[in-house]
């Protein structure tokens, strides 16, 4: 290596080092950190590199807890080492025992402190109440240690302890926490008086129905800002404090059965327990509860037996715990006390103590030496003896009348529990309703022959009714949200809504749903990468995403199987079997983490055949942080929608793509795709609504500032390039013409046409297309018609296309086409207007979506009025019908509210005569319509809607209501002439007196002739004709010598007959 690319080159090295571990390869990051060290041996950076675990961690909501002995330091001020060590040792080693024996791990270490995590490195369902129970042991356990201190070594110890909750990074490498939440623990710690355990508020609201608590005054802690809310636990409750059950919701089959399996046990003919059986949460205790309702209800007793996971290897423990619950016994009840307790129990019942005590006694952990005879059978003649009086018992608490036993979480049951339910059943003698759950079937006794059933997830109809039921307020949008995040299960949805407010997964739901995600090691990684997959899992991708071998990946998956986490729903596709799994299992990748499973997703997906769904891709690449190809993915994903014909998903996306790209770092490639963005999003807007809608102004006026449109095309220093400043500059235009501001579209059009010959000299199409357009707009037909036919010309009509096309909806060509239509159908040909709408037709053939469809819909727009202005009445309504139809289906909301005021105008025109209240009506609903389109700002054509109206009021005898002033002076304001000697005709119809009459006409005879409108000329020499008679013969002949011959218009034959009736 030359000396001079050493520095370089170990850079380059570190760099890829660098971007490969932050990918994920650790394998190729350690190479090349090896190649670094080879050459520049003890280079820091390579060595921190090769330090790195493999494996980061983990983002996890972890139950902490920190004992600390009190007042330490000065206790090792005062002793000698070694008996310091001796005593502090047997301490930790008492600790991480109880610890251990609870579930947890010890992590770490802070002098005499010690902290331990509670799910992790294995995870349960409860690991909250677990990191509490082993806190209440060491306080237990460390007086014991102290008084053995103090006979040996003169002094005392004494221990506090603090239990906390929440999130925190976990190193599963070094198996140590970071963050507020394990510095928390400490603190709250702190808080404890000597021999207590104190809990942090998160912990004591997932705990309160379990322990006895005390709340404590808040109080500050070092290092924490605010006062801090904290509760000192007491004890475990005897039996756990009761929760009202949620509304009763669905399960109509099991309900019935219970039903009837109470009324065979009120008649001693019931034989059968009833199991139901299913997942945490599906509903089982809810139908318990409601078992206990019905019986309850009748007087009957109801004794209840629960399981629990601390005790499933303890003989007849729910046994135990009904009959400590039935004597009142509590956790510091003494031996001596529970046996009296016992004792009344039994005298209450009827029962003998002399039998039953030597029995019962040992079942609540009572020793002979306090006070009573042990029994003299051993070994299984004693364990059998016990077993029938615990079945005697039972059936004293039953009273010989018919009542229920719950056995609830049955699979914590011990054998010997199990047994002594299957007896009473036999020995109740058809009285006894027997009600049992239970999370599946493997604990069932074959001899019993239950009647099991397997509950299944509420419908979305009674998922909805519970939802109402537990929040009427919710919205159908929240219901719906609830609803696919919970699948039917009914804790879930409880627990869901009443937490509606909250982000993430429900804390009460985070430990359950935890534990089964983490079968083993190596599925953290598996199910990381699943969740940034989504809810449903191809295994082709999930394979490309996670660095495992294949049948390493099918084992984890496997077991993720296994664990009910996910199921298949495809030949080669799973799913997580709930949201809330997936939801718990996306907190668990560090934001690191996540960005590198999300860009690999992002890519898999890219690299697959087919088209890939580019939303999906965007949505992946965006929460990597890749903004430049999420800002791709979003405009791919908006051109297929685009293709789909869903415009208002194609807009939402370009919205997304621009989002992105302002995340980019500047530069002039950034710039110019920012203006494509801009103008696709206009074009669409334009589409749906009109390209003269408001929405689509900030999006141009963003484009000029960035292209510089008042500089010359490729001016130094500016990013913008000839097409995207022609793009810019035509969708401008479009957008004033629109608006009826003739002025601003007609300098929008100079400046394009300037930057066109400056860039390349000649004449284009495109721009004498909308020359021609805005020509026509401002009544001047000759000019109009020379660009239009210009831009027309089929040797021209493919030349020097630019990009502009792709962003305006109407093809400028058949905008040209159309216009040159109503051109030659006001200097009076009715068949040359025709053949120009022909061509048109054509034109629109094989256009794509939305340019197509638009373009037809402005061509019926333009056939409709041609046909009003004939009189084909019929013939325009039925195709406005066709116009009104497609533009609904279409989503172009313009095109249907014009389509529609042609039809209610062709339809009133055809058939009003004179004044009715139906007239009245029709006239009435057109004018709102009208004024629908001034207030939208579709202001261009609108005189002629303005025109049209009038014709009908006039008709009905309604001339004073005609609008014709104002839309003479709207036409005024905005240079839109085309219709100007129209209005002034119609005009002339509402004057009250001759002079007025005669004064409006003849300005309509001199704009028309001006205009060279030969139609609405020749109109107005017709009403000239009718008022003046004989002395307007010559206006009326030179009008109709201008009218082609073969122009088809009926006002032709009009003027023809009067003439000949005149004589001239």
């Amino acid at each position: 290596m030359d000396d001079r690319d050493g520095p370089a080159l170990i850079d380059a090295l570190l760099d890829r080092a660098v971007a490969a571990l932050g990918t994920g390869d650790h394998a190729a990051a350690t190479a090349l950190a090896g190649q670094v060290l080879a050459a520049d041996e003890g280079n820091a950076d390579a060595e921190e590199l090769l330090a790195a675990p493999a494996r980061g961690g983990e983002i996890r909501r972890l139950t902490i807890l920190f004992a600390d002995l009190v007042d330490s330091t000065a206790l090792s001020t005062r002793l000698e080492p070694e008996t310091y060590r001796l005593v502090v040792g047997r301490y930790r080693e008492q600790v991480l025992n109880i610890v251990n024996r609870f579930g947890g791990h010890i992590g770490s270490t802070a002098g005499d402190g010690l902290l331990a995590v509670f799910g992790h490195p294995v995870a349960h369902e409860d690991d909250v109440r677990r990191a509490v129970l082993a806190g209440l042991e060491i306080t237990r356990a460390v007086p014991r240690l102290s008084a053995k201190a103090k006979a040996r070594f003169g002094f005392e110890i004494s221990v506090r302890v603090g239990v906390h909750r929440g999130v925190v990074y976990l190193d599963t490498t070094q198996a140590d926490v970071y963050g507020l939440g394990a510095n928390l623990a400490a603190r709250v710690c702190s808080l404890a008086p000597p021999g207590t355990v104190v809990i942090s508020d998160p912990v004591a609201r997932l705990v309160h129905d379990a322990f006895d608590l005390e709340a404590r005054p808040a109080a500050p802690v070092k290092g924490v800002e605010g006062l801090i809310d904290h509760h000192r636990v007491l004890g475990e409750r005897s039996s756990p404090a009761r929760v009202a059950p949620g509304p009763f919701v669905g399960r109509s089959g099991e309900w019935q059965h219970l039903q009837t399996s109470w009324a065979r046990a009120q008649a001693g003919q019931l034989s059968t327990p009833v199991a139901f059986c299913g997942e945490p949460g599906i509903g089982k205790s809810r139908l318990a509860a409601a078992a206990q309702a019905l019986v309850s209800q009748t007087g009957n007793t109801v004794i209840e037996l629960i399981g629990s996971p601390f005790h499933a290897e303890a003989g007849l423990y729910p046994v135990r715990a009904l009959i400590e619950r039935r004597c009142g016994i509590g956790r510091l009840t003494g031996p001596a006390e529970r046996l009296a307790l016992l004792n009344a129990e039994l005298a209450r019942l009827g029962l003998d103590p002399g039998r039953f005590v030597p029995l019962l006694a040992p079942v609540l952990g009572i020793d002979a030496q306090h006070g009573y005879q042990p029994a003299a059978d051993e070994g299984r003649e004693l364990y059998d003896l016990i077993a029938e009086a615990v079945q005697d018992y039972l059936l004293a608490c039953l009273d010989g009348a018919p009542g229920l036993v719950i056995a609830e979480d049955a699979h914590w049951f011990d054998p010997t529990s199990l047994e002594v339910l299957g007896g009473l059943l036999d020995a109740a003698g058809g009285h006894l309703l027997l009600v049992v759950t239970g999370r599946d079937k493997g604990w069932l006794p074959d001899s019993w022959r239950a009647t099991v059933f397997d509950l299944e997830p509420l419908t979305e109809r009674e998922s909805d009714e519970l939802i109402v039921a537990l929040n009427p307020g919710l919205t159908p949008q929240e219901r719906a949200t609830v609803q696919s995040r919970c699948d039917g299960v009914p804790f879930y949805i409880e627990q869901v809504v009443s937490g509606i407010t909250e982000v993430g997964v429900p804390e009460a739901l985070y430990e359950p749903l935890f534990a089964r995600l983490r079968a083993s090691a190596e599925v953290v990684p598996v199910v990381e990468a699943a969740a940034v997959i989504g809810r449903y899992i191809d295994t082709g991708l999930l394979r490309t995403v996670v660095d495992m071998d294949a049948d390493d990946l099918q084992r984890v998956i496997d077991e993720l199987a296994d664990a009910q986490v996910l199921e298949r729903w495809s030949t080669d596709g799973w799913r997580f079997r709930h949201e809330l799994l997936r939801e718990v299992a996306t907190e668990l990748a560090p934001p690191s983490v996540r960005r590198t499973l999300h860009a690999r997703v992002g890519d898999a997906l890219c690299s697959f055949g087919g088209e890939p769904d580019w939303g999906l891709v965007a949505g992946h690449y965006r929460q990597a942080e890749r903004f430049d190809d999420a800002a791709s993915a979003y405009q791919q994903a908006s051109a297929a929608a685009r293709r789909r014909g869903a415009l208002t998903e194609a807009r939402s996306h370009l919205s997304q793509a621009l989002a992105q790209l302002d995340r980019c770092a500047p530069s002039p490639d950034r710039d110019r795709r920012e203006i494509a963005f801009r103008l696709g999003r206009g074009f669409l807007a334009g589409s749906a609504v009109s390209p003269s809608s408001p929405v689509v102004a900030p999006d141009l006026e963003r484009c000029l500032e960035l292209i510089g449109a008042d500089v010359p095309v490729n001016n130094p220093g500016k990013t913008s390039t000839a097409e995207e400043l022609f793009s810019t500059l035509g969708v401008l235009t479009g957008y004033y013409t629109g608006r009826a501001d003739l002025s601003r579209a007609s300098k929008a059009l100079e400046l394009l046409r300037a930057a066109l010959e400056q860039w390349q000299p000649g004449s284009w199409p495109r721009t004498d297309a909308w020359a021609g357009v805005l020509a026509f707009l401002r009544g001047e037909f000759a000019s109009a018609r020379g660009q239009l036919e210009l831009a027309t010309d089929p040797a021209r009509s493919n030349e020097r296309s630019t990009e502009t096309v792709s962003y305006l909806p109407i093809d400028p060509i058949v905008a040209a086409r159309i216009h040159l239509a109503l051109v030659r159908l006001v200097q009076g040909s009715l068949p040359a207007a025709e053949a120009e709408l022909a061509r048109a037709a054509q034109s629109v053939e094989g256009m794509g979506f939305p340019q197509g469809p638009y373009s037809l819909a402005y061509l019926r727009f333009v056939k409709i009025w041609v046909l009003i202005e004939t009189g084909q009445f019929d013939r325009a309504s039925a195709l406005a019908v066709d116009l009104v139809e497609d533009a609904q289906r279409h989503g172009f909301n313009q095109w249907r509210l014009r389509g529609t005021i042609q039809q209610a105008v062709a339809d009133a025109l055809a058939t009003t005569t004179g004044p009715s209240p139906a007239v009245d009506e029709r006239i009435a609903d057109i004018t709102a319509l009208v004024d629908e389109l001034r207030s939208a700002d579709l202001n261009v054509y609108l005189t002629f809607f303005e025109g049209a109206l009038a014709r009908l009021m006039i008709a009905a005898g309604r001339q004073d209501s005609a609008r014709l002033d104002a839309a003479l002076a709207m036409a005024r304001e905005t240079g839109m002439a085309f219709y100007d000697s129209e209005l002034l005709r119609l005009r002339s119809h509402v004057q009250t007196d001759e002079a007025t009459r005669r004064a409006d006409l003849e300005s309509a005879l001199q704009l028309a002739r001006q205009q060279g409108a030969n139609l609405f000329e020749l109109r107005c020499a017709l009403d000239y004709f009718e008022l003046r008679g004989q002395a307007a013969s010559d206006t009326l002949a030179d009008a109709m010598s201008r009218v082609p011959p073969d122009s088809a218009l009926t006002e032709s034959g009009r003027a023809a007959d009067a003439l000949t009736a005149s004589g001239t």
